[in-house]
């Protein structure tokens, strides 16, 4: 008898906690929102190649070193240049499935946010190495400082939205549940404008090219989820 009583006092609570969440639930909203600006570009990335091809691995390795010397050496010239050397490799280059060279690279990887300077540190050592790539970017420092404009501007246009369901529902008021942020949105623009990108000839001649950054799209999303609040 007393197993019985216990189960059926179990099945009422069990039922009345059931309620009670489903009563919770009722109601529920779940929104987001965002706020989006485009942001020049303050910042250039740069990868640049010291590469050597020959039967002599030994001797390709020093002339990489050498060169890779060079490069370092020059670079303190642009004070506004931050360099630093990356992956080394050698490698074997085959024909008809033989040995037939070598080939020895040395990658470099240089930040700025003078655009200045690094067209024509580009251009000094243009000689001793390729441009593997060049990207530019929002710098960290001003992309946190968007970020914190962009945040309130997105929380604005959250609360606007509960306001407005809250309203339309004819409802007295709402409770913010749950929310979440997402401050990691950009949209970056090509990696470079094909007018800034360096000729082969201009290359040669060692002649600065001007080099323009664009800009990105930098956007935070607010999601959330919302009580409605009874008539």
């Amino acid at each position: 008898m007393k197993k019985a009583l216990y189960f059926a006092c179990f099945i009422m609570l069990s039922s009345a906690t059931l309620a009670d969440d489903h009563t919770k639930q009722y109601g529920m909203v779940n929104l987001d929102a965002s706020a989006t600006i485009d942001v020049v570009n303050d910042e250039l990335i740069t990868r640049l190649q010291v590469i050597e091809d020959g039967r002599d691995p030994a001797k390709l390795t020093n002339l990489v070193n050498k060169k890779t010397a060079l490069v370092l050496d020059a670079v303190k010239n642009f004070n506004a240049i931050k360099a630093e050397t990356s992956s080394y490799n050698t490698r074997p280059l085959y024909n008809d499935g033989e040995i037939s060279s070598w080939q020895v690279t040395q990658q470099l990887t240089l930040e700025t946010g003078n655009f200045e300077q690094m067209s024509q540190f580009i251009a000094d050592i243009s000689s001793l190495a390729n441009i593997q790539s060049m990207h530019f970017q929002v710098s960290d420092v001003k992309a946190e400082e968007v970020k914190q404009t962009l945040l309130k501007q997105a929380i604005v246009n959250f609360k606007d939205k509960a306001s407005l369901i809250t309203s339309e529902f004819n409802r007295k008021g709402y409770d913010l549940v749950s929310l979440s942020i997402d401050g990691n949105h950009f949209t970056p623009m090509p990696v470079m404008e094909r007018s800034a990108m360096m000729s082969a000839d201009s290359m040669r001649k060692g002649a600065p090219a001007a080099l323009s950054g664009g800009s990105n799209e930098v956007s935070v999303q607010v999601r959330g989820t919302i009580q409605l609040n009874a008539h």
